[in-house]
């Protein structure tokens, strides 16, 4: 009885502090959504910072007719499994395109072809569980990357939405420099598909569904006070410790209540110093300038989408011929927000366990060796 007291006592703590910080968060959020007609970002904001690149906080995302547009969507899925003596990696990168015609009809085409085999990648070599794990995530981004580039020789394409970001991710940097020349081929496939897509005039995004990011709320965070100084409305915020809880916030989650279902927020680059990022400092100086980031709302009830996108000219310009694509894309479910492309592309890609259990079974089989060799590591345990 006593330790049922003791739990309720921890979950009515729980409870208590998660609605003292749900009532600070709406408050934040209340006086924001009260300034998105104001020029947040002034001139002088945006002479400090560099990195922003609109006055708004919020802007509206008029949908576009998709009729005549060809859009593609790249995914890619992975299994993994370590074994005794070797590493397996199954990867299926696939590109769906989408031909919009007249009266509302969809034509679908796919490269390479729909639902192909996947590639087995193995590993001879001894790694640890985290650098196997790194060394798996690049290989299936080294799949998608070479389809991305690859579709574009097939089909005339005006949009190439990627499923995740147009940079390697932090987690995709290897520690271990046995794997950095896998990094650096990721890294150099990126390069090649922006240069890709300049050339054949494709708009490119990458889409990210659950982002972690706090990027956007640690800008509003930094200038807020700046902008206070000048602005009496603004003066509001600091009456009382909104830092607090907006630095407790994702992007997503401060976003998904500030825009209503249409809009969009600022653009941002996707860093204030890409030559200190982990990895955009990797990426060559021709590019890295030109990555920018905007978050959409095309659902009213699901989270904002965080699109990345590449702008080789005027940035707006471009966020508000990608924002409204996708917009028109993923516009089709009040509760779930993604472009159908990418959500055929994801289904495409899918891999399920048979198929690790069809290619380790023919490797036991044609290795010839004794099947306890090919356990899997660390799943051993004490008979007892």
């Amino acid at each position: 009885m006593k330790a049922d007291w003791a739990l309720e006592g921890q979950l009515n703590e729980i409870a208590s502090e998660v609605r003292r910080f749900e009532k600070g968060r709406a408050m934040l959020v209340n006086f924001f959504k009260k300034i998105k007609e104001y020029d947040f970002f002034d001139n002088k904001i945006r002479s400090a910072f560099s990195d922003i690149i609109e006055s708004k906080l919020s802007y509206p995302v008029l949908p576009v007719d998709l009729t005549g547009l060809k859009v593609a969507g790249v995914d890619g899925g992975m299994l993994s499994r370590s074994l005794q003596i070797l590493d397996i990696v199954l990867v299926r990168a696939v590109a769906v395109v989408f031909k919009y015609e007249v009266g509302g009809k969809v034509k679908a085409y796919y490269y390479p072809k729909e639902y192909p085999l996947p590639k087995v990648v193995f590993n001879l070599n001894p790694l640890s569980q985290a650098d196997f794990e790194v060394s798996a995530s690049l290989e299936r981004l080294s799949s998608e990357l070479e389809v991305a580039i690859k579709v574009q020789r097939e089909y005339d394409i005006d949009l190439l939405l990627l499923d995740g970001s147009l940079i390697p991710q932090v987690a995709d940097k290897p520690l271990n420099p046995s794997l950095e020349s896998k990094y650096l081929r990721v890294v150099g496939l990126f390069e090649k598909l922006y240069r890709t897509c300049s050339e054949n005039d494709v708009a490119l995004a990458g889409i990210i569904k659950d982002s972690r990011s706090t990027r956007f709320v640690q800008t509003v965070s930094k200038v807020t006070p700046l902008v206070a100084q000048r602005n009496n409305i603004v003066k509001e915020v600091l009456s009382f410790d909104y830092r607090f809880f907006i630095q407790k916030m994702l992007d997503l989650d401060f976003l998904f209540r500030l825009l209503d279902k249409g809009e969009r927020s600022t653009i941002l680059k996707y860093s204030e110093n890409p030559e200190l990022h982990p990895t955009l400092k990797d990426i060559s100086g021709d590019w890295r300038d030109k990555i920018y980031v905007t978050y959409v709302k095309p659902a009213e009830f699901d989270m904002p989408l965080r699109v990345e996108f590449l702008a080789l000219g005027d940035p707006i310009t471009s966020a508000r011929k990608i924002t409204s694509a996708v917009m028109s894309l993923s516009s089709h479910h009040p509760e779930y927000a993604l472009p159908s492309v990418q959500l055929e592309a994801h289904a495409q890609v899918k891999l399920a366990e048979k198929e690790m259990n069809f290619i380790c079974d023919q490797l036991i089989h044609k290795i010839g060796l004794p099947p306890h060799l090919f356990k899997l590591r660390n799943k051993s345990f004490p008979p007892f």
